[in-house]
């Protein structure tokens, strides 16, 4: 794909050179600071197409994004090939899938986002480093999650991007010449240097951070000479001679001297001792007829007062972000402050807590496969939204309601498989979808913690995964603010309650 030549204003970002050696699939667009690689993990044409799918849309990414929202498209590009490779690898058993290293750059930073076996590098004299990615290491197989590095680019540094993994002996100290030329070169040598006769050609882009002026700028002049005519030897236009140079230096020297003298015999004020401090009496706690005893209970009181309107603060912070309705019952229009008005929010936060599904559904180690939002459908293949959050955990791990309520539904449903969905306060509904086995039925009471179900593989799906998905009404919401919100809320309210 040709380099597009950068817009007027975008130095910052457009600050770099590239050169690609073996990338059937690579994209430069310095105009808004983007190069990537997107490279099939093999020759099948599935993933050929894929791979032109990830840089087409990276390629029609507008220029006039912000560093933040264009570092955020590229992350969500990532993310749903990742999905798409995690699908196929539980489906087939394979891990195949496209590798993908895009490279983010506003100078002096670098914000580089990978899936696959991609692998990045800094050119220096040392040779050929490794930059960790999540602060781990280069991965030995192909990830199914995307990972983030921030970097720090010098003036001259050499940042490689490989399809694969490049030896770190491969460019050694004295092979200074791979600082010097240009990219394309650096990146033909690399590629080469990397290939094995049992392996095609890996994909290498080098960018090069502009340390001369660019092509077409002009060049500042050189400075004209002359020659004097009273001794012959030849000095810069318009430099001083010498004599007049230390003249000009001995007056200054003598200038800051005499100045300085004058500074210092001005008058300096008197020295004056620092009033001594004045003790002040406390109250007489016995005249108060108050006993070491009744000042710790109340010590004691006072701090759980204090830890309580820090909790009942943080509580509301905390689902705020969860727009709920407004509580039932008359508003508290008190003193916010007093303990009467301090207690009584607190009971009401206490009654309502519980109704809210903020518990985690699986207790176990789990890995989240496919957030919530528009995603690619690992079966049908086509764009749709995705209701809930998908949770990885072995086959017949227990499921957990994550608050009270009722059971409205429990059996089959569709493509959900087996699925149990329950009603829980301010008109919030949650589904636990694809089990193995169902544990409760129609209209029984849960609280959080009363096992639902069984984890499986029914209806809909590619592997053993927990759907989880929140209601609100008719409209699917973001279950992740609530699984936040409960890990958050737990930690202040063991915090708030200490004794």
């Amino acid at each position: 794909m040709p380099e597009v030549a950068p817009r007027p204003g975008a130095a910052a970002r457009a600050a770099c050179d590239a050169g690609i050696a073996g990338a059937p699939h690579a994209l430069c667009r310095p105009e808004v600071g983007l190069w990537a690689l997107a490279v099939p993990g093999s020759d099948t044409p599935g993933l050929r197409d894929e791979a032109s799918a990830v840089l087409r849309d990276l390629a029609a990414l507008p220029a006039g994004l912000s560093r933040a929202e264009l570092a955020r498209a590229v992350r969500r590009r990532v993310e749903r090939e990742a999905l798409r490779s995690s699908h196929r690898q539980q489906s087939r058993r394979r891990s195949e899938g496209v590798s993908i290293l895009a490279a983010i750059v506003s100078l002096p930073h670098v914000m580089c986002v990978r899936t696959g076996a991609c692998g990045l590098y800094r050119l220096g004299p040392d040779g050929l480093a490794s930059l960790p990615f999540d602060g781990r290491s280069p991965p030995a197989k192909t990830t199914s999650h995307p990972e983030v590095t921030r970097i720090h680019l010098e003036a001259g540094d050499r940042l490689v991007l490989a399809s694969g993994d490049l030896s770190t002996g491969m460019a050694r100290p004295v092979d200074a010449s791979l600082l010097h030329e240009p990219p394309d070169a650096v990146a033909r040598r690399l590629a080469a240097h990397a290939a094995t006769p049992d392996a095609p050609q890996p994909a290498v882009l080098v960018l090069a951070t502009r340390t001369a002026p660019h092509d077409g700028v002009s060049q500042p002049a050189s400075p004209s000479h002359d020659r004097s005519p009273a001794d012959g030897r030849t000095r810069l236009a318009g430099q001083a001679p010498l004599p007049l140079l230390l003249g000009v230096g001995a007056l200054a020297v003598l200038t800051v001297l005499a100045v300085a003298l004058a500074l210092s015999y001005r008058a300096r004020p008197p020295r004056t001792e620092p009033p001594a401090p004045v003790a002040v009496a406390g109250p007489d706690l016995t005249a108060l007829g108050l006993s070491s005893a009744d000042v710790a209970a109340t010590d004691r009181r006072l701090a759980q007062t204090v830890r309580l309107a820090v909790a009942v603060a943080a509580v509301d912070r905390a689902l705020d972000r969860l727009d709920l309705p407004p509580p039932a019952g008359p508003a508290l229009i008190a003193d916010p402050f007093s303990p009467a008005v301090l207690d009584a929010h607190a009971r009401l936060l206490a009654a309502r807590l519980p109704g809210l599904p903020l518990a985690p559904p699986l207790r176990v180690a789990y890995q989240k496969s496919s957030p919530f939002g528009v995603r690619v459908h690992p079966i049908t293949g086509l764009t749709i939204m995705h209701m809930g959050v998908d949770l990885v955990a072995p086959a017949g791990t227990p499921i957990f309601a994550t608050g009270a309520g009722r059971v409205l539904r429990s059996g089959i449903a569709g493509g959900y498989g087996n699925m149990v969905e329950i009603q829980h306060a301010d008109g919030l509904v949650t589904r636990y979808a694809h089990m193995r086995s169902l544990a409760v039925g129609v209209g029984d009471p849960v609280t959080a913690g009363t096992v639902v179900g069984t984890l499986g593989s029914t209806g809909e799906s590619t592997g053993a995964h927990l759907h989880y998905e929140i209601r609100r009404g008719a409209a699917a919401v973001d279950p992740m603010p609530f699984l936040e919100t409960g890990q958050a809320l737990k930690e202040v309210l063991l915090i708030a309650f200490r004794k």
